[in-house]
């Protein structure tokens, strides 16, 4: 029987990388889709910062640090140190999102003096810390206008033995008051022209819910394919329950739990037909970032079986951001697919590590 391992081309690769791309975004998109026109907004928000700048024109977003103010006379927003405004004021409401996971609907402005600086609702009737928001988005309706994410990108070629090496990954969120859905797609492929080629592709679909500001449910869709584990394809789905450990204006860490399904086909004997197995898994999340500086995003997640005893599966996905101009970021990607008894003879780790080219949106 030949080895599928060494079938098809970079050629189809590209390909299903494209289309699975263009289904990630159309997924998300088809789940939750806007019902109503955008809202129309006020052009008049003024900023003060804490060396006496002053703008005057619209608040786009407060993500990750990061104040987007737009004047009339910027071609693209500009990004402003959070922890550097001294006064904001807006006529428009907001969705504010805080550090312990409350969410507030409303107007608001920061002033210029005493610990409890920023203020909410009527009369500035709610007082809290300015560092304590994390997180302010405009109510509108346009689906597009509230999606964020990125696309990197890594390449290396090899003279001597005309050896390459590529991996394209991308994520998409969209956040809706108490409920986050996102996407990720990543792809990797290498060989030689007349030589082995190996290629691995895995889409991941994550929902969340907030319960209350350190409690979430929700649930995870995964597909992966990978030669270098003989693995034709692999879906899992699954529910859980997590608890956010820490949360505040530049660290996330959460952990959750909860039991997922999953069907399996590897491409060489004797385990080429589909075999479901019910799984365990547990996991965390890491994110930490500095103003326009770094990233880092990590997840880890195991999944101990539950029908095959002594069988553990682990996925890690690790990636470091540089900015290097605007929305243009330099990375590391590390991913790692771990199976310490998989069903047939084959290797038990798919682990990749690539610097990557990005972009942020």
């Amino acid at each position: 029987m030949p080895d599928r391992r060494h079938s098809g081309g970079v050629l189809n690769m590209r390909n299903s990388s494209i289309a699975a791309c263009y289904w990630m975004t159309a997924c998300v998109a088809l789940i939750i889709e806007s019902a109503t026109g955008t809202l129309a907004k006020h052009k008049d928000d003024v900023v003060i910062m804490k060396n006496g700048d002053r703008m005057t024109g619209e608040i786009k977003s407060l993500k990750q640090g990061e104040l987007l103010f737009l004047a009339s006379y910027m071609v693209d927003p500009v990004r402003l140190d959070w922890s550097r405004v001294a006064r904001l004021e807006s006529k428009d409401s907001y969705l504010i999102s805080m550090a312990d996971g409350y969410q507030f609907t409303e107007k608001f402005k920061v002033e210029d003096s005493g610990t409890d600086n920023f203020h909410m609702g009527a009369g500035g009737a709610t007082k809290v810390s300015q560092m304590n928001v994390v997180r302010i988005l405009p109510i509108e309706t346009d689906f597009w206008q509230q999606l964020e994410g990125s696309i990197n990108f890594g390449l290396s070629f090899t003279s001597g033995n005309d050896q390459y090496d590529a991996s394209l990954s991308s994520d998409v969120t969209y956040r809706r008051g108490d409920s986050s859905l996102s996407a990720s797609f990543d792809t990797s492929f290498s060989g030689q022209p007349k030589g082995t080629k190996t290629a691995r592709n895995q889409l991941t679909v994550d929902y969340r819910r907030q319960l209350s500001p350190r409690w979430f449910a929700g649930g995870l869709f995964d597909t992966l394919h990978s030669d270098q584990l003989s693995l034709d394809r692999r879906v899992t789905g699954g529910g859980l329950i997590g608890r956010n450990l820490i949360l505040n204006e530049r660290t996330r860490l959460s952990a959750f739990g909860g039991v997922a399904v999953n069907r399996e086909k590897y491409s060489i004997a004797p385990a080429q037909d589909w075999k479901t197995n019910v799984d365990a898994l547990g996991g965390l999340d890491f994110k930490t970032f500095r103003f326009s500086s770094t990233n880092i995003t990590s997840r880890l997640v195991v999944f101990p079986s539950l029908t095959t005893p002594g069988r553990v599966r682990t996925q890690l996905k690790s990636d470091l951001n540089i900015k290097i101009a605007k929305d243009f970021w330099w990375g590391v990607h590390l991913y790692d697919n771990f199976d310490s008894k998989p069903p047939i003879n084959a290797d038990k780790n798919d682990l990749v590590i690539s610097t990557t080219i990005g972009w942020k949106f």
